[in-house]
């Protein structure tokens, strides 16, 4: 377990002085990657064996407000691995110690050179009678929208500064992606509340990516991103505000 500390720049906030969840996210990813290398299964350690970490899922709920020049805390800690997949937690804590958010991560082992899913690490199949945990996982039946006409339909360009270590797009852009889609009179009037975010095919720059954003209820939304040149869809995303 790993608790970690971070100022809010002015960089990392929106119109209303309020980060938004993919900075959040941001503050998660690199709380994770310190956490896995103190467990000797960081990027450096996996990046020898030719094999990375990428994100298959992410599911947060927000209860608080995180603002710029803010003093926050992370925690992190690996929950649960198998010999495909690992659970990871978060805790967002705001500058008086409140909770403000938490997440619940789903990441599997990706073998680089022969593009296919490798197994976890043996040191982190360490069998645990009692696993905290920071919230329940969350599983979100998508419905079909067959014949439903869309909410908003927008395209994107990925570029070269949204890549990361791997080569591909890091994860915290298919979030702001998804929530662009919404409708603007929800996001300026609404907060998000609850994101679950999963994640399909990797994006490299320079490809052209269709949001489509379908509403379930006044406040829920569906985020359905594809790219164009192979109608693949790369991230889905079920999105709550309130």
């Amino acid at each position: 377990m790993l608790t970690e500390n971070f100022k809010v720049r002015y960089g990392e906030v929106m119109q209303n002085n309020i980060a938004p969840v993919w900075t959040l996210q941001n503050y998660a990813q690199q709380t994770a990657a310190i956490d896995a290398q103190n467990l000797s299964s960081g990027w450096e350690d996996l990046s020898k064996s030719g094999t990375a970490w990428i994100l298959m899922k992410i599911s947060f709920k927000i209860s608080g407000e995180i603002k710029s020049s803010q003093n926050i805390k992370i925690k992190t800690w690996h929950v649960f691995s198998d010999k495909l997949k690992s659970r990871r937690d978060f805790i967002v804590f705001d500058e008086n110690g409140n909770e403000a958010a938490k997440a619940v991560s789903w990441w599997l082992v990706f073998d680089t050179e022969k593009r296919k899913i490798a197994r976890t690490p043996e040191n982190l199949l360490v069998k645990k009678d009692v696993i905290e945990t920071a919230m329940e996982d969350i599983e979100v039946a998508r419905p079909s929208f067959e014949g439903q006409a869309p909410v908003n339909e927008y395209e994107i360009i990925s570029r070269l500064e949204d890549t990361d270590l791997n080569g591909h797009v890091n994860n915290v852009h298919f979030t702001a992606w998804a929530v662009e889609g919404v409708p603007e009179g929800i996001r300026k009037n609404l907060k998000l509340t609850d994101i679950t975010v999963n994640f399909k095919n990797e994006v490299k720059p320079g490809e052209i990516i269709k949001v489509t954003t379908y509403k379930t209820s006044d406040s829920r939304f569906w985020h359905i991103l594809v790219r164009e040149t192979d109608k693949k869809e790369i991230s889905s995303a079920y999105s709550v505000w309130g």
